[in-house]
């Protein structure tokens, strides 16, 4: 499944991305497969993956302590508290609200989403899922510290958009009002919409919204996206930072207004070195390629129909000089066999290949001839 399809694509980026909020009905086809009340007790019932940083409940805008609904749990590692099935639901039954944080880890569906988004935004996802009962409201009126991509699945929840848009907020204190202060902060309520299952609600970052069951049992999950900023880069840069000389070095304390400028302008001159260079442009470039993470699941079943992998050295390249092939490390030279060279040629390109995909990508080639080559490669440590 796909939600970034050309026409929604069109539509998003010219007038909704990192602008105003983007409301699709029905868009999500298949959410009954993606998550539903049973899929959500089946992952519950999982009582071990569940802990105080990644189950939250919270009752009429009021976080509930979590040792109000959690127990010791025997496990592999000893006593820790886990939620308790009993107290959880008993609480949901005065109206609590469930909040499940990092929940596209624990399906591949959901895992396949997250990366949907992260493919067509660039950005670094983060799900979490909410359960709540009518009429009692997890949250009051907010702002998200990064776009939000919020998909309904069970029941009916009214989301209420407000016109305020913070700018550009992030995860600091100064940026950490009260609920009072919130309010005050939203402006004036621009739409009302509910949400039923397989609905999409985009909401860029910093705009007030808040919502509130209709239904008992709504669940929705808000995909959170980040992308990479500019104060990510001076982390990235720290380093470089502590190994310039000057930076290190110590500011006399009693320097006069004089002296206080021209230390700035030598500060100035220090990031300009730093910044302004071949290197940190491919550091700044590398940092927002990789900016997003691949949620891996697990093949098992291909591993079996695939048989053993054999992983390729990255410290080793070809090199073509005329017509011969050379296997190299940058200081010596090996030259490949010429029945080898096809061969060659095709695992030094892969990250991991198997028998299999090699008799699937030349079955001309003779056995012989491909275990030949694969062993040699082996004896060199080329492949392992």
């Amino acid at each position: 499944m796909n939600i970034f399809n050309e026409e929604f694509k069109i539509e998003f980026y010219k007038n909704h991305f990192q602008k105003n909020y983007l409301y699709k009905p029905g868009i999500i086809k298949n959410y009954k497969n993606i998550m539903s009340m049973e899929i959500l007790n089946k992952m519950l019932s999982i009582k071990n993956i569940w802990n105080n940083k990644n189950f939250i409940m919270m009752l009429d805008r009021k976080r509930i302590n979590f040792s109000e609904f959690s127990k010791p749990n025997l496990d592999t590692t000893g006593n820790n508290l886990r939620p308790d099935p009993k107290n959880v639901q008993k609480l949901i039954s005065k109206g609590a609200s469930i909040i499940l944080n990092d929940i596209e880890i624990h399906s591949p569906e959901l895992s396949d989403l997250a990366n949907i988004f992260q493919l067509n935004t660039h950005g670094r996802c983060q799900g979490n899922l909410y359960f709540s009962m009518e009429s009692h409201q997890a949250f009051g009126p907010h702002c998200d510290k990064h776009d939000v991509f919020a998909i309904h699945f069970e029941g009916e929840k009214t989301w209420n958009i407000y016109e305020k848009i913070e700018n550009n907020p992030i995860n600091h204190p100064v940026f950490e009002y009260s609920a009072e202060e919130r309010i005050k902060r939203s402006g004036k309520l621009v739409n009302q919409i509910k949400m039923k299952p397989g609905d999409l609600l985009y909401i860029p970052r910093g705009q007030y919204h808040d919502a509130l069951a209709s239904k008992n049992g709504a669940i929705h999950i808000a995909f959170g996206l980040t992308y990479f900023k500019p104060i990510d880069l001076i982390s990235v840069l720290w380093e470089k930072i502590i190994l310039n000389d000057y930076m290190r070095g110590d500011i006399k304390t009693n320097s006069n207004k004089n002296e206080i400028k021209e230390i700035l302008s030598k500060i100035s001159q220090q990031f300009e070195l730093i910044i302004n260079n071949d290197e940190t442009s491919n550091i700044l470039q590398s940092s927002m390629k990789n900016w997003p993470y691949e949620i891996e699941n697990y093949t098992l079943k291909d591993l079996v129909s695939e048989g053993k992998r054999f992983y390729v050295s990255k410290g080793i390249n070809l090199e073509k000089i005329n017509t011969e092939l050379f296997l190299t490390n940058g200081k010596d030279k090996v030259k490949v066999p010429d029945n080898y060279c096809l061969l060659t040629e095709y695992i030094m390109k892969e990250e991991y290949f198997t028998f299999k995909s090699i008799r699937g990508k030349f079955p001309k080639i003779p056995e012989k001839i491909i275990s030949e080559c694969v062993n040699s490669l082996k004896n060199m440590k080329i492949v392992n």
